[in-house]
Parts: structure tokens; C-alpha cells; sequence
């Protein structure tokens, strides 16, 4: 489903923030299977609720995008425990049953969004109308903005950014990421500031047109080493650390309580 880079970022002892990375959020009852050595794009519910109770209860403090950039550049301060839960892809099944969730805690997310799903245009990231993929729309993502929420550019139609420019589609590469752009500054009437690369994938070419368009950038991993955003991050080299059903709890709870200066998950 996706190809890593190397890190970019490992934790030190200065103050680190984990950015949570989910893709879909889904009842108990009816979400898809989870096969150990495939790709998993989903949490249940439950499991959802088991996580952002455990951050309210140890202290979190969720913080936006902005907040971290603000940060980086010494121009702002970190609350207490700080991280930030990101969504990418804009599924329907996150403003069903993510978004209710974080209402009630009133933490702010955010959202990257492929706009040409957003349109539904792409049936081939809709998955024939399954209810797992349907996409939010324009309507749902300004409501989310209106809540507090950070809208955010994933691409219109959530290639490899990575393979494009190594098949010398330079064009397509710019095309992807300045119409992805203009979308949301067409449809939501703001220009985003934090882009997020699709399935991870990156280089330093790709990197070279995301930084003429974008304040910061976003990557994501599986497993281990754990990797945070400290002082010394490039801010178009956020790391970030998927969520999903094949991450156990105490899994979530060592990425968590690590970046604070907690033991390591053992074993």
C-alpha cells in the first residue's frame, strides 16, 4: 500500500509531539476485515474512543498544525503533553463517527483532503460505493472548519508523489499539488497551509515543489523506531505515526507516553 523513506526524525530528550495519523474510523459491527500482513486503514470505534479517553485522562493537550508551526519557529509556546490527530483522505465514516467523538472532548483535528473525492470524481478510491470509502463533501469539510478543525491538501487524486517524479511526470507532480490547492481555495475559500504526502512517499525533487506551495508537510510510518516532531524537525519533514486496528492498545500507549519522557512498550 505504501513505500517509507528512511526517518528523517528520531526522538531526543527535548520536548517531542506525536502526530497521530488515522484514515478511517468504523462501527464495531461493521468495519473490514484486518489481515496481519496487509495494509489496515481503519480503528474501530471502540478503539477510537479507548484512545482519545486515554489522552484526556493522562493530560493531553491537542494542538493544531498552525500551533506546531508556530512553534518551530519560536513563535509560540507547547501546552502540556501536546499532539495532534490527523485524518487523511476525507471518509465519510470519519465525520460519522470520529467527529462526534472529538466534539465532545472539543479537540481540534485535522483534515487532508483529496479533492477530487471530495468531488466524487475518483470511483477508484470510492471502492464501488462501499460505505467504508464514501467520501465527505465540500459541505461536510467547511462544517468541520467551522467546528475549529484544519483543512489541509492530500492531492486531487492521491497518487505517489514519489513515483510520478521517478517515471518523469514532473508536470503531473506540480498538477496534483497546485490544483489540489486551488480546489480548496475554490470550494472552502482559503488558501491551506499543511500538506500531507499520499501513502507517505516523498523525495527530495517532490519536496522541492511542496515547499514553493506549502508552510509545512507531513509524512507517515508503521511501527518501529517510534519518531515525533522535536525542535530540530524540518517542517516540511513532519513525522508521524499511523493508527490503526494492527497497532495494539499498549502500542498507542507507548508512541503516546514515550514522547513525554515514559518507559518504552516492552517486547
Amino acid at each position: 500500500m505504501h513505500a517509507q523513506n528512511p526517518p528523517t526524525e528520531s526522538a531526543d530528550n527535548g520536548d517531542q509531539v506525536p502526530i497521530l495519523v488515522y484514515h478511517r474510523v468504523h462501527p464495531d459491527d461493521d468495519a473490514p476485515p484486518v489481515v496481519a500482513s496487509e495494509y489496515c486503514g481503519h480503528v474501530l470505534l471502540s478503539s477510537f474512543i479507548r484512545q482519545m479517553s486515554y489522552l484526556r485522562d493522562q493530560g493531553f493537550s491537542v494542538i493544531t498544525h498552525q500551533g506546531l508551526y508556530d512553534w518551530l519557529r519560536d513563535e509560540a509556546s507547547l501546552p502540556p503533553k501536546p499532539v495532534l490527530i490527523d485524518f487523511d483522505d476525507n471518509r465519510g465514516a470519519v465525520y460519522d463517527y470520529a467527529v462526534p467523538v472529538l466534539a465532545e472532548y472539543g479537540w481540534p483535528a485535522t483534515c487532508f483532503v483529496i479533492t477530487a473525492l471530495a468531488d466524487g470524481k475518483l470511483p477508484g478510491l470510492e471502492h464501488d460505493g462501499s460505505p467504508w470509502y464514501t467520501p465527505m463533501d465540500w459541505q461536510q469539510l467547511g462544517q468541520l472548519r467551522e467546528a475549529g478543525w484544519t483543512i489541509g491538501a492530500h492531492t486531487r487524486t492521491h497518487p505517489s508523489l514519489r513515483e510520478l517524479d521517478e517515471a518523469g511526470c514532473q508536470n503531473s507532480v506540480e498538477a496534483e499539488l497546485r490544483g489540489c490547492r486551488e480546489d480548496i481555495k475554490r470550494k472552502l475559500g482559503f488558501t491551506p497551509f499543511c500538506f500531507a504526502y499520499p501513502e507517505g512517499q516523498w523525495n527530495e525533487a517532490v519536496e522541492a515543489v511542496v515547499a514553493q506551495l506549502f508552510a509545512t508537510a507531513r509524512h507517515w510510518y508503521e511501527g518501529y523506531p517510534f519518531r515525533y516532531v522535536t525542535k530540530r524537525t524540518n517542517p516540511l519533514r513532519l513525522p508521524a505515526h499511523s493508527i490503526s486496528e494492527q497497532l495494539s492498545f499498549a502500542g498507542f500507549v507507548a508512541f503516546v507516553k514515550q514522547a513525554v519522557g515514559g518507559d518504552e512498550m516492552s517486547g
